[in-house]
């Protein structure tokens, strides 16, 4: 069982590393979904993946969010600039770029994130391409046990911290409120806000699975993951540590609780209080505030704190100016009293010896660490022989052989000190993370620069992290090219909620009607539509039983077409049509051609705005124009029938299968605006419908015949904003 921690910085890294950790996940500064962490450049990333390997630790690049058109080829080249650096696998939402990353990048482990929606066995089975799966936060034990038993790929859970209130991937709130969107990695955290002036009614505890750990090896879970990109190294190194311990033990056959003290630590960092999810509980909300910085030192006042609780070296310490960040690090010094101190115990006047000790601040005690040193690595021994004379280079060889160096310039005559084993060994003690063991010198008397011998140094120090990582080379690649593709015909397709609204589409004559699979009066639904094409419409979000209702529903009431909206669904064996709704995250050409050559009419993702759009060269899409469109999508069954934020915008409830869906505070209302959309190539069009069925349809179909209606008054309570802006 590997134990993945988070890395949002090198600091995290080594404190990943020194705690335990098998492996670590770390993001490049674009293209995944902790954009606001500190995250890699390329230099950085290349140092972060060989300091891994030198000990033995695996690195995952997350690249998981959605990319647009014109940015596949950048994200192609950041892949393959990692993939060059020695990263093990590469952890992707655009499950559409799994065949194109096989082929590449031969020998890159390739993961889909839990932001890629799979939350049923028939959905992974669905994607053979992936060496890895991260299984959704909101299945449930049972779920997860017959998931295991069904696909061949390894498994991977979160284990530990922040926890979405939306199923992962399909939550639209941010984006359409600011256009911060979590599917691109600037998640706004909607879900922390109080709503109907009660509390926090959304937002969820922090996940702790510590004392599952055990069950989990047994189930046969490959990876349990930490969460926490955007959080402090302490926080890194405490549940690495705690993590590693009880994995220890599982592989030992043995299952213990936390102690009371390793709980206290792990709640001592920045945690909303403690759920084990979904696996084991029937929901996992906390109303209160969602904050708790840990253990309360004082405030800094005059330049002075008065500790209200005993500190030493070593120990996390966090910093609260009422910015909505709690930063901080790691105390490396301090003064008590006057004077320079290792601890100090409670009542004890201290100045902290950290930037962040300002005037006003509110001091936590983030992390005890009995005054280890929990970024410590220990040093990896490497014997070495170095041979040479005068005229030569100096060379020095790993004792394996499989690896060496040689110096820039040859040895030189010595004029008064010769170069001996001492000075040698005097340069090499320098690397920070490596032992170097001189074991045989093969040198005559000889000189050489400092500067030349420190070069050395670093390029043996390079070569050794080389040698502990895949050897890779660079593979030719040609991304896709699509010539231009349209529909030649345009077509409009209502969803509707209630008999009477379908009689009214299929009266207007509209070209197809979407109806819920698990609706009641489904059947009669179908008998009534007698001009449209009938589909039946399945929810975003489903389980594996879920699945095989749906195909019973399918042979029994032998619809025209299926909407389909979950990844299990994405092979169902049925003749007739076939779309691919929003929730699919259909954001670019490489995901429309994987769903047309499956026969599947995809829906283009609603947070694509026109110009976005107008990048694409597949046009055979449909286009979300009009309805209130779901923003999350909560597990089980929300009591209340609406959400009003602290700035009084309302979201409506709607119960959906056994969950609930939040819609968006406004209807989008495309109206004229698809005549652009026209003129680019895109005439599909989806009216969401839950009441005015007629006018909206007849307003619509005017604009479409080139008609001028007046749609001021239809327009009074919605947006268009999707058309207008877009996703960063």
């Amino acid at each position: 069982m590997e134990l993945l921690s988070p890395a949002g910085s090198m600091d995290s890294v080594k404190a990943a590393i020194a705690n335990g950790a098998d492996a670590v996940f770390l993001g490049p500064k674009l293209f995944n979904a902790r954009r606001l962490a500190g995250n890699f450049s390329e230099t950085e990333l290349g140092e972060a993946v060989g300091l891994c390997h030198l000990h033995g630790v695996k690195a995952y690049l997350t690249l998981n969010t959605l990319v647009r058109n014109e940015e596949i080829g950048q994200w192609f080249r950041v892949l393959e600039k990692a993939y060059l650096a020695g990263a093990d696998g590469a952890i992707i939402q655009e499950v559409a770029f799994a065949k194109l990353i096989k082929k590449a990048f031969p020998g890159l482990e390739l993961h889909a994130s839990t932001q890629a929606s799979f939350m049923n066995w028939h959905g992974i089975s669905n994607f053979q391409e992936f060496d890895l799966v991260v299984l959704a936060r909101e299945m449930t034990r049972e779920e997860i046990k017959e998931t295991r038993i069904k696909v061949r790929q390894k498994l991977e859970m979160f284990v530990h911290g922040h926890l979405c209130v939306s199923y992962s991937g399909q939550c639209l709130i941010s984006s359409l409120i600011g256009s911060r969107s979590g599917n691109r990695g600037v998640c706004a955290s909607s879900c922390r806000k109080r709503y109907n002036g009660k509390g926090y009614l959304i937002s969820p505890r922090d996940l702790n699975m510590a004392d599952n750990v055990a069950e989990l090896a047994k189930i046969g879970i490959d990876t349990l993951k930490i969460e926490g990109r955007m959080k402090s190294p302490e926080y890194v190194a405490v549940t690495t540590r705690a993590y590693r311990r009880q994995i220890d033990d599982a592989m030992k056959g043995r299952s213990r609780p936390l102690t009371k003290e390793e709980t206290d630590s792990l709640r001592m960092g920045f945690n909303r209080d403690f759920t084990p999810g979904f696996f084991s509980a029937p929901q996992i909300i906390d109303e209160r505030m969602p904050m708790n910085r840990g253990i309360s030192l004082g405030e800094v006042i005059k330049g002075r704190l008065t500790l209200k609780h005993a500190i030493e070296l070593h120990d996390g310490i966090g910093f609260w100016r009422g910015t909505g960040i709690l930063e901080g690090g790691i105390l490396r010094g301090m003064t008590v009293n006057g004077k320079k101190a290792e601890r100090a115990k409670e009542g004890d006047t201290a100045i902290l010896h950290m930037k962040e000790f300002r005037e006003g601040a509110k001091v936590f005690l983030t992390s005890q660490n009995k005054g280890k040193d929990i970024f410590a690595l220990p040093k990896i021994k490497v014997t070495v022989d170095a041979t040479g004379s005068p005229g030569e280079n100096l060379t020095v060889q790993a004792k394996n052989g499989s690896w060496a160096a040689a110096s820039a310039i040859a040895l030189q005559h010595p004029k008064q000190h010769a170069l001996g084993i001492a000075a040698l060994a005097e340069e090499f003690a320098r690397s920070k993370d490596i032992k170097w063991h001189i074991e045989k010198l093969a040198l005559k008397p000889s000189f050489l620069p400092k500067s030349t011998l420190k070069a050395l140094r670093r390029e043996m120090e390079e070569k050794a992290r080389q040698a502990c990582g895949p050897k890779r080379e660079k593979h030719p690649y040609t991304l896709p090219y699509y010539e231009d593709a349209r529909f030649a015909k345009p077509r409009l397709i209502v969803k509707a909620y209630s008999l009477e609204s379908l009689r009214e589409a299929d009266a207007c004559g509209v070209d197809a009607i979407y109806y819920d699979v698990f609706s009641s009066d489904v059947k009669e639904a179908k008998s009534l539509c007698k001009k449209a094409a009938f589909f039946l419409d399945t929810p975003a979000i489903l389980s594996d039983s879920d699945i095989v209702r749906i195909e019973s529903r399918i042979a029994d009431i032998k619809p025209d077409g299926i909407a389909i909206g979950n990844w299990g669904l994405l092979n169902l064996k049925f003749s007739g049509e076939r779309h691919g709704k929003y929730s699919l995250n259909t954001f670019n050409d490489i995901s429309m051609s994987m769903l047309l050559d499956k026969g599947i009419t995809p829906t283009f993702s609603v947070e694509l705005s026109a110009k976005q759009l107008s990048q694409f060269r597949i046009k055979k899409g449909i286009y979300y124009a009009h309805g209130r469109i779901p923003v999350m999508h909560f597990k089980g069954i929300r009591p209340e029938r609406l959400l009003t934020d602290e700035k009084g915008y309302a979201f409506p409830l709607r119960k959906m299968n056994g969950s609930t869906e939040m819609l968006y505070s406004r209807p989008i209302a495309t109206y004229e605006g698809v005549l652009h959309l026209m003129d680019m190539g895109i005439n599909h069009f989806l009216l969401d419908l839950e009441k005015d069925t007629t006018t909206i349809i007849t307003a619509y179909q005017k604009i479409l015949a080139g008609a001028k209606p007046d749609t001021s008054m239809l327009k009074k309570g919605t947006t268009n904003k999707t058309f207008r802006v877009g996703v960063g």
